[in-house]
């Protein structure tokens, strides 16, 4: 959804810029804090109240208005003994409603409009620390009725709401951050309650807006609760969800629970349901099919999100006049007819009722559409995308099926350059194994967006050229780009005019070459030699014939390379040929996986110092030509270090001695030439370090010294594989913070094992007792305590440290074909701890002692299992 300012920068035909409005850091929440505390006074006169002022801005959370207000209820008790009850109190002390805070948090919440205070008081149904997406909770006000339109200023009902959310943003109410969608890379926005803020919109909503968390609270809420919600439904009994139905005037159901409940419940639920005449909105999560028989007489619905709703409901559900969003699955196709009726609803802005079934009624009717998903063109037989040529209001649309567009005609008459608020557009084409020769060419260029096109996705293309309006770049407003699976297509246009454009996705082009004219790839001057100036994400994927990348603009933030046949690495530069230490280094993510034919990283981004700086996590993974190594010691802020499958790396003049960074995080080594050796002797001082895994590592003979590990402050997982030439464990006891070690396929370990025991077999051997007494065990001391420890063979477990642990409370052998006898010793000075036995055995079956009730394992028991697995 758009909002004024997206609209207003469109028509200027610029790139906006966005203020991001999180909470203040720590060191700024400080000095507003101390700035409002001691205002007309000298900061010397209380030095004893500077540490604990300090900690109270941080349990503050960075909101401005919540420091101002806390700040001046303290300049009025300046002792320590007020400030140190406020700080182990936290704001609890504040809940009262004859607190001072309270007071001046109330004032500016009546400063506020009325419209604004109601959707900030709606927002006290939902638990504290809730993650509100802005699209939910606007459409959520929406569908309660809170927000109108002025008829004399007619304006798009979500752009109010946008700007209400905004308005209680900007006035500190709520808290803006956001977040990367994993896999995606997408950043979306959300938004927080400080928890005072909280505090003040359940007490001015106190009679109108509620949450039930306790069966008592039915009997004990006024009858004038508007907004409900529910916050655990199995909680309650099928007679207390009936008094429901004592509130009156409820216009907001949410219900919050298990994934099912019983028949007998749901029918008490559906039931407080249907009586709730002036009910506005339905919202559940709970994956029971509701079937709401009377669900037409809720003639005030606007807003219906359920899991799943039967034909019975379905029936009710299209003869609500009024309904704005309907969200339910509905799986019958019995009486598909019944779905024909939602064409009527001319408000209705959502509708999802199940993949594939969009277009199962007369799509054209809905003019007010806001969005439509999945709709599916079934050519002679159905759907046709020229269904959507009246929906003019459209802000996202998803189409598959091109493959089945009939003429041209078809699809001019979709109209798509005409919809000038389409915001987010998807074409997509079925896979086919043979595609009508120059079929898709024409289609799609007649399938030219509107030039306000910001998000758009090609994917099973199967014509090979690009269509004109893309060649032509006449979609200069772009901010993300998705191309998939178009399969002939050899060449991309440059796309360095495309100045608003922040993510690139190129996946599964297994034709494509080269992006730009060759001309112009060798000419910095030119910009057909660069990816767009403001680009932040870029993701190729799949595309083995590519073999150079156009130069990277400093804005990047997030790279990843897979699967791509690049011999030449990319690199970073400015167009204008600026210096790039003028412009700060944003790079945070590079990871380069399967590139086959790459060998070299010269000129590359990877040995460009300016930029490396900021990488917080490198990961280069089965790149097996591959023979220089990334400038690790200049990665200053690096958090995750993965080099997997790079058997050709050698270590160059500029990584020998090198030191990592100490923010290093994760650092994991596989069968990568000695690199794991020399980045071993990189370990001191790694005092973040928490997680090293270390595979087919030939250089690596010994683990670092006592010294090194002592200063490995925070690692917790140790990983160490197939290293055959490992006969030391150096100063692994000296790793308190450890909590679980894996070794595997060390052969060098067992080997010294076996000779250090030569002497002692004999003596062994003379011993007549069988069993060690457990009585005159005399367990070892030891800083090593290990929680879970998983070995392939047993006897390692008898070489220092292993030995003398005595707290470890999983065990896992994963023993070859001869399963070697248990060291009982270990065993039993373990026994008290152990949860957990797991093994192999000879026969290769998966043995497994489980816990006992107590928590810890008898002797008996331990013994049972060793018998049973040798």
């Amino acid at each position: 959804m758009k909002s004024v300012a997206d609209m207003a920068a469109n028509a200027m035909g610029v790139e906006i810029e966005y203020l991001e409005l999180e909470g203040l850091q720590e060191d700024e929440n400080l000095k507003l804090f101390n700035h409002h505390v001691y205002s007309g006074r000298n900061p010397q006169d209380f030095v004893d109240l500077k540490f604990i002022g300090k900690e109270l801005a941080k349990q503050l959370g960075g909101c401005p208005l919540v420091t101002k207000v806390v700040s001046g209820y303290l300049q009025c008790n300046m002792s320590f003994q007020c400030w140190n009850s406020f700080l182990q109190d936290g704001l609890e002390h504040f809940k009262g409603s004859e607190d001072e805070v309270m007071e001046t948090l109330r004032l500016s919440y009546y400063c506020l409009p009325a419209e604004v205070q109601i959707c900030f008081r709606y927002c006290s149904i939902f638990p504290q620390d809730y993650e509100f997406k802005k699209k939910d909770l606007v459409l959520m006000w929406m569908g309660s009725g809170l927000i109108s339109q002025d008829g004399n200023k007619p304006r798009r009902i979500e752009d109010i709401g946008e700007q209400i959310l905004a308005e209680l943003t900007r006035k500190s109410f709520f808290e803006m951050k956001l977040k990367v969608v994993q896999y995606s890379q997408r950043k979306e926005e959300y938004y927080t309650m400080h928890d005072l803020m909280h505090e003040l919109a359940k007490y001015v909503s106190a009679g109108e807006c509620t949450t039930i968390i306790d069966p008592s609270m039915l009997k004990t809420e006024d009858d004038t609760i508007r907004h409900l919600r529910i916050a655990c439904i199995d909680k309650l009994s099928t007679e207390e969800i009936k008094k429901i139905t004592r509130f009156k005037n409820l216009r907001t159901i949410i219900i919050d629970g298990p994934g099912l409940i019983d028949k007998d419940m749901l029918r008490a639920v559906e039931y407080s349901i249907e009586k709730s005449k002036s009910l506005r909105l339905l919202r559940s999560n709970m994956e029971n099919t509701f079937h709401l028989p009377k669900l037409a007489g809720l003639k005030h619905l606007r807003y219906v999100y359920l899991h799943r709703i039967s034909l019975e409901g379905m029936r009710g559900l299209v003869k609500l006049y009024h309904l704005l969003l309907v969200d339910c699955l509905n799986d019958s196709r019995e009486e598909p007819r019944q779905v024909m009726y939602f064409g009527n609803i001319g408000h209705l802005r959502y509708v999802n009722y199940g993949a594939g079934r969009i277009g199962e009624f007369p799509i054209g009717r809905l003019t007010s559409l806001q969005e439509l998903h999945n709709y599916c063109v079934q050519g002679n037989k159905g759907n046709k995308i020229s269904a959507i040529k009246n929906l003019r209001t459209l802000r996202e649309l998803q189409v598959f099926g091109l493959e089945n567009v009939e003429s041209l005609e078809e699809a001019d008459n979709a109209k798509l350059s005409e919809k000038q608020y389409l915001d987010s557009l998807s074409l997509m084409w079925a896979a086919r194994a043979n595609a009508e020769n120059g079929k898709d060419d024409l289609i799609l260029d007649h399938l030219e967006p509107h030039a306000n096109i910001r998000n758009l996705k090609i994917s099973g293309y199967c014509g090979t050229r690009l269509p004109i309006w893309i060649e032509n770049l006449r979609v200069k407003n772009l901010v993300s780009l998705e191309l998939a699976r178009c399969i002939y297509w050899e060449q991309l246009p440059s796309l360095g005019e495309l100045e608003c454009l922040k993510k690139l996705w190129l996946e599964c082009l297994p034709s494509l070459q080269q992006i730009g004219q060759s001309s112009q790839l060798s000419n910095i001057s030119c910009i057909g030699s660069y990816l767009p100036p403001h680009l932040d994400t870029l993701i190729v994927r799949l595309c083995k014939e590519l073999k150079q990348l156009p130069i990277l603009p400093p804005s990047l933030v997030h790279m990843e390379i897979s699967k791509v046949g690049l011999t030449k690495f990319p690199r970073i530069g400015n167009l204008h040929g600026a210096s790039i230490e003028t412009r700060p280094s944003k790079l945070q993510f590079v990871h380069v996986e399967e590139c086959e034919r790459l060998t070299l990283l010269e000129e590359s981004l990877l040995l460009q110092i300016h930029y490396i700086r900021t990488i917080r996590s490198l990961c280069i993974s089965d790149c097996k030509e591959l023979e220089s190594a990334p400038l690790f010691g200049e990665m200053s802020d690096l958090r995750e270090l993965n080099i997997i499958n790079c058997p050709k790396l050698r270590a160059t003049s500029e990584i020998k001695g090198m030191i990592l960074s100490p923010s290093l995080k994760n650092l994991i080594i596989k069968q990568s030439a000695d690199l794991g050796h020399l980045l071993m002797k990189s370990l001191h001082g790694l005092a973040n370090l928490s997680e090293l895994q270390l595979e087919n590592c030939p250089g690596l003979r010994s683990l670092p010294s006592a010294d090194v590990c002592k200063s490995l402050k925070s690692l917790k997982f140790l990983e160490i594989i197939g290293c055959e030439n490992l006969s030391s464990f150096g100063g692994l006891g000296s790793l308190r913070s450890l909590i679980s070690l894996k070794i595997s396929s060390c052969s060098n370990l067992a080997a010294l094992h076996e000779s250090d025991n030569d002497g002692d077999a004999a003596a062994a051997d003379e011993n007549d007792d069988d069993v060690i007494e457990e009585e005159n065990l005399v367990v070892p001391v030891s800083s090593l305590d290990i929680d879970y420890l998983e070995v392939d063979v047993p006897s390692v477990l008898n070489i220092e440290p292993l030995s003398s642990l005595c707290h470890t409370k999983g065990l896992v052998i994963g023993g070859g074909p001869q399963m070697e006898s248990l060291p009982e010793q270990w065993l039993l000075q373990n026994r008290k701890e152990l949860q957990s036995l797991k093994g192999l055995g000879n026969s290769d079956h998966f043995q497994t002692c489980p816990p006992p009730c107590s928590g810890s394992m008898s002797w008996a028991a331990v013994q049972s299992w060793r018998y049973r697995l040798e």
